[in-house]
């Protein structure tokens, strides 16, 4: 299991910019988070040049989240279901183009009207059949995330039903534990920890981030609290070998303590791995 980035961290600001940070702090793998102005996912050019900086760097991308600027592979109205479809695709070969391996997508975003729940699940369906076979073609494998309250996908064995239903190799599980934790306390359904054993088979991914199961607050391990022993301990048990994906906010007080944030979240996994 080894240590991972999300790119969330740097989000306001380009990429590139904070290559020569990461690799100072021996951070080695990412997950870029494509957004205007951070990470270009719709210019090979720009692809081509962050390949190059990203191998200077000694960092790899070994994930990619899909886009969030209005995407939404639920969405009833076809014309925006299908540019969503689309918009997910070229974020696979953006992906594919920087030999990252997977792409972790979301079954849906807010449900303003909770009657058309089952006709939004219907059409992340559809959505999610028509990905995967693109995916597939490719070689890239798709992580199935588990949303916030409110969306569709909010279950953390919704998305496991889901992913059952395809029965695909190159469509697993990603468990964001911030999302099942408030989850969790809010629709009392399995939380962060119960729900390993359950979907051990599937778990490809994880996005490490805590909160009090209120907000999605995105913050350090045991700033919250997410029982962050028995999860790593349960991990172990069920021989979890995927990467252990922080997906930390960068404080709006602290904007430029990003190597301190670097720093803590190093020292919390150190702790964590060693049982501390």
């Amino acid at each position: 299991m080894e240590l991972g980035l999300s790119t969330f961290l740097f989000e306001d600001y380009e990429l590139r910019s904070k290559l020569s940070l990461l690799k100072d702090e021996g951070i080695n793998y990412i997950e870029a988070k494509p957004k205007e102005g951070h990470f270009n996912y719709q210019d090979p050019k720009y692809l081509d040049e962050m390949s190059k900086e990203l191998k200077r760097n000694n960092i790899k991308v070994v994930s990619m989240h899909m886009p969030r600027n209005g995407v939404d592979i639920s969405l009833i109205e076809e014309y925006d279901r299908v540019w969503s479809i689309r918009e997910v695709e070229k974020t696979a070969l953006a992906l594919l183009r920087l030999g990252g391996e997977i792409l972790v997508v979301h079954p849906g975003s807010k449900i303003k009207d909770e009657k058309t729940r089952k006709a939004r699940r219907e059409k992340s369906e559809q959505s999610l059949e028509e990905i995967l076979k693109f995916c597939e073609h490719w070689g890239i494998k798709i992580a199935l995330e588990n949303t916030l309250p409110g969306k569709t996908g909010d279950n953390i064995l919704e998305i496991l039903e889901i992913v059952k239903k395809f029965d695909s190799k190159s469509l697993g599980i990603c468990l964001d534990t911030g999302h099942c934790n408030i989850t969790a306390n809010l629709y009392n359904h399995s939380g962060v920890v119960e729900c390993l054993p359950e979907i051990k088979d599937y778990l490809c991914h994880l996005h490490i981030h805590d909160n009090l199961g209120i907000e999605d607050e995105h913050i350090l391990p045991f700033k919250g609290n997410i029982n962050w022993r028995e999860f790593i301990s349960v991990l172990k048990k069920i021989k979890y070998k995927g990467f252990f994906m922080m997906e930390i906010r960068k404080n709006a007080n602290n904007k430029n303590k990003e190597r301190e944030v670097i720093k803590n979240i190093k020292n919390i996994y150190s702790k964590l791995l060693k049982g501390q």
